[in-house]
């Protein structure tokens, strides 16, 4: 399925409890096409988790190529030869699409991301499973998601009576795998772009797994997005978590900002994923709704959960604004300072040559 944590747990308790699933085969990765094609022996669905965990700040951001993913899954386009691939978990999913392949696997289950959309500002609110997949160049997280997409429509177009459900959920919460990209959009980060904040989604752990466990049971084919019904504007994500407010600047300078800080270990969010969390990437959920699936948890219920326990959600309302109020006066006051000194510090860095 994937790596052992919260997600993969609560799927296996949902299919061993299932009375239209026999038995439910465990994969560890890392492990070679031949060796996962020996332990797929007799397996008719594959679950692919495909999850991504947080990346270290200080991480090198060299970029390799990355390959364009196809426009839509339905479709199921071919890749084309020779592509270059990308590495870390479309690298297991590749040795799982191999493996498939070889032990006679008709029916996947992948779990991508709303990210594969891209996040742009001409993006409609809410994009629907027709939408193209277009990944922001260099967010490493979305690419490698659509890349995974890539490789299993491949195995179904070249596989004869093969079925593919690909999930496709917006911010997960609860889990600690990918929980980290839904804290760092909505906290990493001081700055705030001038386009401002986008909608935002946020899916609860246990509805992504009970998602799975029916593209299982029902042996779903296409593209499904997973999202509670709507949306949350940005006061409203703002209000649940208690965010401060943040200091308006141009993208390009917010992310040299992340970049610096990220590269010295600072910051939590790597700085290419900016503009998912200040253009809208929010998707509908009526197709799956349709086949029978319902979110338990809202959004705002599913953002709670995620903050839960922080520091600023047990202060008072009123202690709340006392410290916004501070913190928005001092960011009036000294934030063109600090912006003017690390203008002044790259300036410098130019004219050295450094």
């Amino acid at each position: 399925m994937g790596p052992d944590g919260p997600l993969r747990q609560q799927v296996t308790a949902l299919l061993e409890a299932s009375p239209t699933v026999e038995r439910v085969t465990l994969l560890d990765p890392p492990g070679t096409s031949t060796d996962l094609e020996t332990r797929l022996a007799g397996v008719t669905t594959l679950v692919d988790l495909a999850r991504r965990p947080r990346p270290e700040p200080g991480a090198d951001l060299a970029r390799r190529p990355h390959p364009e993913p196809g426009a839509d899954l339905a479709g199921r386009p071919r890749p084309e030869p020779g592509a270059d691939l990308v590495p870390s978990i479309a690298e297991h999913s590749g040795a799982l699409v191999e493996a498939a392949a070889g032990a006679g696997v008709d029916h996947v289950v992948v779990v991508s991301s709303a990210a594969v959309y891209g996040a742009r500002p001409e993006n409609p609110v809410p994009l629907t499973e027709e939408a193209a997949l277009h990944p922001n160049p260099g967010a490493d997280y979305a690419v490698e998601k659509a890349e995974i997409e890539r490789r299993w429509a491949a195995w179904a177009h070249d596989t004869e009576g093969a079925r593919l459900a690909v999930l496709r959920p917006a911010l997960v919460v609860g889990e600690h795998e990918e929980r980290w990209l839904a804290v760092a959009l909505r906290t990493a980060s001081w700055l705030a772009t001038v386009e401002g904040d986008a909608p935002a989604q946020f899916l609860h752990i246990d509805d992504l797994a009970a998602a799975v466990a029916l593209a299982v049971e029902r042996r779903l084919d296409g593209s499904y997005n997973v999202a509670p019904a709507g949306w949350l504007a940005p006061g409203e994500v703002r209000a649940l978590t208690g965010a401060l407010p943040r200091l308006p600047v141009p993208r390009r300078l917010a992310t040299s900002v992340a970049r610096w800080s990220w590269h010295r270990g600072l910051g939590s969010l790597p700085p290419d994923l900016i503009a998912y969390g200040a253009q809208p990437w929010v998707v509908a959920g009526d197709r799956l709704r349709a086949e029978g699936w319902e979110a338990r948890h809202s959004n705002a219920e599913a953002l709670v959960d995620a903050y839960e326990g922080m520091p600023w959600t047990r202060l008072s309302p009123k202690r709340r604004q006392e410290l916004a109020l501070g913190f928005a006066t001092a960011a009036v006051v000294g934030g063109p300072l600090a912006l003017a000194a690390f203008a002044r510090r790259r300036w410098r860095r130019r004219q050295t040559g450094g």
